[in-house]
């Protein structure tokens, strides 16, 4: 593999990472512009589940896309999910007027659009990870697969906002035009897959094949390009155990700032775009200090600092809770670049799509299991008015742990040997 000290395919990967991120969170701040576009009551259930159906799609996405990936190669999945994002999104764009013509309700049309949508951003989601640890040299893969994940807290923080300020715009359009223009999750949406398509298709080369066995070597049989299950479970379960122990916090936050300190809506969304913002300085800093550093280093020290910042949230103040969450956001982006390097190094180069679809899977399993704990402690709490965040911060601080313990065995890769120079001054054949 040769030496590739450009950034622009990172930051390609991670502008296309944006779209899945975008099309999971975009909808929350704008769930009543969406009721109105698709002629449904404000709080239909209906609502949520064309929220959901997007991340389940996406999910289901992984378990064949890296497997596509890695047989006609990952820039192709890359593309045509990129392309299949667009293409649905324009659909959904003029559903309205369309779903008229058919004779059929708007909210089966918009569904059937966020399944598609859904199951391009897995086919991204996958083949932009794999893609980050395959153009770069190990020296550089921490910096790269940070910056690839930096569109995931971007799509939060730039994102989710943009669909609201745009709600009051779309509402004045006049009546002639209004039902071909969405609402405005789905127009910011489309722009970003426009964007996307474009910087992708010039910024993202092919990547480079498997080397080839060295002429005049004693044939043997090729090795897995997977890493058996029994010896690398405990990446899967790392992955699994990172978000499983963020999202419980997550989901409780916006009770608890309002129970225990009184946040109205507005400073509730102010702690949400606090935690973008310092999501995203997460990110770009560990860009720039993982491959100083050492990826193991970084995910290590950043595992044990969000468990140590994590204990001390049910004792702290209104004050001194947004300071650690805003510091639990940083932390919690700063070990993401790190872990998939360190995660890509075990794989073969022909599996890399496959391997990084089970992270992926592993991921989402967290996810979802986060989100569920969260939903279950503030359940067994009586709702927010007995809600104690001792039980939310313990489940963080174990799986955070967990997760550490597991990590430890992630190894650096032995360093790149450097070529050998003859007396004259060239290499060395």
């Amino acid at each position: 593999m040769h030496e590739r000290t450009s950034l622009r395919p990172a930051l390609a990967l991670g502008l296309a990472m944006f779209l899945p991120a975008f099309g999971t969170h975009g909808l929350n701040a704008g769930r009543g512009d969406l009721a109105a576009a698709l002629d449904l009551p404000a709080g239909d259930e209906r609502v949520r589940v064309a929220m959901a159906i997007f991340a389940l799609a996406g999910a289901l996405a992984y378990l064949v896309v890296g497997a596509v990936g890695d047989r006609i190669g990952l820039r192709r999945t890359l593309v045509g999910g990129v392309v299949g994002f667009l293409a649905a999104h324009l659909l959904l764009l003029v559903q309205r007027p369309l779903a008229a013509a058919l004779g059929c309700p708007p909210w089966w049309l918009f569904l059937g659009g966020r399944i598609a949508a859904g199951l391009a951003g897995g086919a991204i989601t996958v083949s932009a990870n794999a893609l980050g640890g395959a153009l770069y040299v190990a020296a550089q893969r921490g910096r790269a697969l940070s910056l690839v994940w930096l569109g995931v807290p971007l799509a939060l923080v730039v994102g989710v906002p943009l669909p609201l300020l745009l709600g009051g715009a779309w509402r004045e359009l006049p009546e002639r035009i209004a039902p071909w223009c969405g609402e405005p999750y789905t127009a910011v949406a489309l722009l970003a897959a426009l964007l996307a398509a474009a910087f992708v298709l010039r910024a993202v080369p092919d990547a480079p094949p498997a080397p080839a066995a060295a002429s005049g070597a004693t044939p043997t049989a090729a090795p897995s390009p997977l890493p058996r299950l029994a010896d690398s479970w405990w990446i899967y379960a790392t992955s699994l155990l990172m978000p499983l122990g963020v999202f419980p916090l997550i989901v409780s936050a916006d009770a608890w700032t309002e129970s225990a300190y009184g946040f109205d809506r507005p400073a509730r969304a102010g702690l949400l775009f606090l935690l973008g913002a310092a999501s995203v300085a997460g990110g770009l800093g560990s860009s720039l200090v993982a491959d100083r550093l050492g990826r193991r280093r970084t995910l290590l020290a950043s595992l044990a600092s969000f468990a140590l910042l994590a204990a001390l949230l049910p004792f702290s103040g209104a004050a001194a809770y947004v300071a650690l969450a805003a510091l639990l956001g940083l932390v919690s982006t700063v070990r993401q670049g790190p872990f998939q390097a360190l995660a890509s190094f075990v794989a073969d180069q022909r599996g890399r799509g496959r391997f990084s679809a089970r992270i992926l899977v592993a991921s989402q399993l967290g996810i979802s299991g986060g989100q569920f704990l969260g939903d279950r402690l503030l359940s067994h709490a009586g709702g927010a008015a007995k809600l104690s965040l001792v039980p939310i911060a313990a489940v963080t601080v174990g799986c955070t742990v967990a997760a550490l313990l597991l990590a430890w065995r992630l190894r650096e890769p032995a360093p790149e040997p450097a070529p050998r120079v003859a007396a004259g001054g060239g290499a060395a054949a």
